[in-house]
This record gives C-alpha cells, sequence and structure tokens, in this order.
C-alpha cells in the first residue's frame, strides 16, 4: 500500500541496518519486524485521518533526520543548569543515549531499579508494547522498529520512594538533525508509589526529532505521581505518546507542560481496568510565534466504580496553533463513573488559532459526567483594574496571564515539584501586544 505521506528519511532502511539493543531477543525481534510492516503499509499519518486533521506532518516528513550522533560530553555544571529538580535521582540522556557519567543513580532506595533500556530488556517482554496500538496511526511504529534508548522503572510492591525521579533527556547543537527514539517503561508494583519527572531541554537552537514512547502499568493500589516538562528548542519536533493500564484502587496523577517545540504532539491513553482506580490528567500549553502544539487525550473507563479528573489549559500568542481533543469513554459495564474534563484557552494575539474538541462517549446509564471549553482574550476591565493600581500594561498583561496558567500548577501537591515547574513557566509566560 502507497505510505500516506512521502518520507524524505528512510526509517525502515535505517531500522534493518542498524544493530539495536535486544537483536538477541527473538520476541522482541518480532515486534520490531511487526512495527516495520505496520509502517511499511501505512507510512506518517495525513490530515485526512480524523486524530490528525488539525495537525500537518509534512514539514517533518522532508527533513532529513540522522540516527548516528557524535559523543558529547558535559559537565555536571552545566547539568545543574537544566535540571529541574535539586533532591532527586537523575536518570540522563544526551542526544539519544544514555549517560551514566552524568546520571545519579547512586544508593536507590530499596524497591527501586532504574535501569536503561538495554539493560532492562530481558524482564520487560510482558509490558513492552502491552499500552499502545501498533496499527493506530501516529508514530509508535516507528519508535517500536527503532526504539535504542530510554529509561526502565520498576518499583516493588509496597515500597513508597521518597525522592522522585528526573529523567533528563537533553538535545545538544553537536547533533543537528537528530532523531532520538526513545522508550520508557515505567512499573510500580502493589500499593507502592513513585513520583516522575520527564524533562526534554534543548542546549541551544538545535534541530532535531525526539519520538518517545512511556509505557505505565499500575498494579493494585499503585500510585505514580507523573509530570512532563517540555522545553526544547523551537526548531524541534517532539512527539510523544504516554499510555497506562491501571488495576483495582490505582491512582496515576500526570501533568503534561509543553512549551518548545516547532511540533509538538501528546498522545496520552489511560485505560481505568480495575475498580476505584483514578486518573488526573492535567496539562498546560504555552506557545507563541509559529510554533503548533497538539494534545490528544483518551480516558477508557472500562469497569464500575471508576473517576477521572482532567484540566488543561493553553495560553496562545504571536501566529501560533493549539489543538485539544480530550475524549472520555465510558464502557458499557461501567456504572459509577464519575468523569470531569475541562479545556480552557487564552488568546493574547488576533493571528493565534485553537481547535478544541471534548468528547464524551457513554455507554452505561448510571454515570456523573461533564466537560466543557473556552477560548477568549484577557478581560478588559481587569487588565484596567490593575493598571489604575500602577502596573504598565506589559506587566499587567503578564500577571494576568500567569494566574491564568497557574490554575493547573496548583493542582500539584508537592511543593518542590510545583516550584520547579514554576520556575520555567515564568519565564517562558508571553507577554501580550
Amino acid at each position: 500500500m502507497k505510505q500516506l505521506t512521502e518520507i524524505t528519511t528512510p526509517f525502515g532502511e535505517v531500522a534493518s541496518a542498524k544493530t539495536l539493543p535486544g537483536s538477541e531477543l527473538g520476541w522482541l525481534q518480532q515486534l520490531r519486524d511487526k512495527a516495520r510492516a505496520q509502517f511499511e503499509r501505512h507510512g506518517l499519518p495525513a490530515k485526512k485521518v480524523e486524530d490528525w486533521k488539525y495537525t500537518s506532518l509534512w514539514s517533518l516528513s522532508q527533513e532529513g533526520f540522522s540516527h548516528d550522533a557524535n559523543a558529547v560530553s558535559l559537565d555536571k555544571t552545566e547539568l545543574a543548569h537544566v535540571a529541574a529538580l535539586e533532591d532527586a535521582y537523575r536518570f540522563v540522556i544526551i542526544d539519544g543515549r544514555f549517560s551514566a557519567e552524568l546520571s545519579e543513580l547512586e544508593d536507590l532506595e530499596e524497591g527501586l531499579s532504574i535501569k536503561p533500556l538495554a539493560e532492562g530488556l530481558d524482564n520487560a517482554q510482558s509490558m513492552l508494547g502491552e499500552q499502545i496500538d501498533l496499527e493506530k496511526p501516529g508514530l509508535n511504529a516507528i519508535n517500536t522498529m527503532l526504539m535504542q534508548d530510554g529509561l526502565v522503572l520498576q518499583v516493588q510492591a509496597g515500597k513508597t520512594i521518597s525522592k522522585p525521579v528526573e529523567l533528563l533527556v537533553i538535545s545538544t547543537a553537536e547533533n543537528q538533525k537528530l532523531a532520538s527514539h526513545l522508550r520508557n517503561l515505567i512499573q510500580v508494583e502493589a500499593d507502592a508509589e513513585v513520583t516522575l519527572l520527564e524533562h526534554y531541554v534543548s542546549l541551544a537552537d538545535t534541530e532535531g526529532f525526539t519520538n518517545v514512547v512511556t509505557e505505565v502499568k499500575l498494579d493494585e493500589k499503585a500510585t505514580l505521581n507523573h509530570f512532563k516538562l517540555q522545553h526544547e528548542s523551537l526548531a524541534h519536533y517532539h512527539i510523544a505518546t504516554l499510555a497506562s493500564k491501571q488495576a483495582a484502587g490505582s491512582n496515576w496523577h500526570t501533568n503534561n507542560i509543553s512549551l518548545g517545540g516547532k511540533l509538538a504532539r501528546n498522545d496520552i491513553h489511560s485505560q481505568l481496568l480495575g475498580e476505584e482506580s483514578h486518573v488526573t490528567l492535567d496539562g498546560l500549553y504555552l506557545v507563541t510565534g509559529d510554533q503548533h502544539v497538539d494534545n490528544h487525550t483518551r480516558i477508557d473507563h472500562a469497569v464500575p466504580n471508576t473517576t477521572s479528573d482532567e484540566v488543561y489549559k493553553g495560553v496562545l500568542d504571536g501566529n501560533s496553533h493549539a489543538v485539544f481533543n480530550g475524549k472520555v469513554n465510558v464502557h458499557k459495564d461501567a456504572q459509577k463513573t464519575d468523569s470531569s474534563q475541562s479545556n480552557k484557552n487564552l488568546l493574547l494575539s488576533r493571528s493565534c488559532e485553537i481547535d478544541t474538541k471534548p468528547e464524551l462517549e457513554i455507554y452505561a446509564d448510571d454515570v456523573k459526567c461533564a466537560h466543557g471549553s473556552t477560548v477568549g482574550q484577557i478581560d478588559e476591565q481587569h487588565l484596567f483594574f490593575l493598571r489604575a493600581r500602577g502596573l504598565d500594561e506589559t506587566a499587567a498583561r503578564s500577571l494576568l496571564t500567569y494566574a491564568f496558567a497557574v490554575d493547573v500548577l496548583q493542582r500539584i501537591k508537592s511543593a518542590p515539584m510545583r516550584q520547579a515547574l514554576s520556575n520555567v513557566i515564568e519565564k517562558r509566560l508571553p507577554k501580550g501586544a
């Protein structure tokens, strides 16, 4: 079958030519072969695919990406300027490769295991590829056939990990036009709890492509506090899938913050498969210039007595374009479902654009579900109020913009995490015109 989009980078040929981690594992090679066959059938999704109707991958398809990175050396001082958390276990990836020298993984707490993908594959068969659908149009197939590094994090049953884990993914100017295909596997066993920050950052105006899939498995009464901060270069492409399966009584609290990227796409999927399980899906996107960000979320309430809470906010400036598509699917037998979804957007210029589509798909009759979306500008009365009290217009607009965005941060229970993310966001808030 002809591909939907003609592609400059021969991803399939790269996959067949490279020696990738786990090549000696028969089950993994079969999975890679399946992914390559899917990609060769369908290629990259075009805008005629419903989930991609507002996001074109044409510019990405015309880029000639490299998959061979030169070694890059950074020191701890440079790392300190980009790390978000001071007191954390740190797993560092530089230009697509794990750096043991810069990672801080000494003296891990009992019950916590952190390994690079190549070292964690032996025990990953029951989890790798189980949370995602290779047939779904998107970048999952490319990631599966080319995944070369990433984080494998496991927490043993009954263990509460006191320090957070920061997965720090750095793009440098030493490897321009580099494609990095990262796969993260997170397993939290019964009655265990851990906090993870996925942090993606550029050290310069790098051109490149980050394609990441993070798979999460939560056992009974497990808790994952999961944060993602993406502020890569404005010349960078970032495509991400985050998918979770949750057992009874589990809790997944995730907050997804998108600041950087020429084009950023986040697909987030929670499957509530056990009663009394809960997911909180929060997100914030701040875009300006010609940036494009697309957030697609899906929550599947598959069984009775499950809950979900979702709040996404966006601040748009310049000629930027944002997309929010959030679907809550309440299955036939999922009685007593309680779900809330909200998307709010603040437009700071006349030329920015938002396409927002919150959705409820309900097949049960005893549920409590609500959803809504708003799009607006800065309230002129609020602006007048602040200017009447001595603030100039730029400062007043900045304050009102921050007040709009900060609501998502206030939902973060951890004060150190809340402050760390707030520090980054304050520097990136657009001022309006």
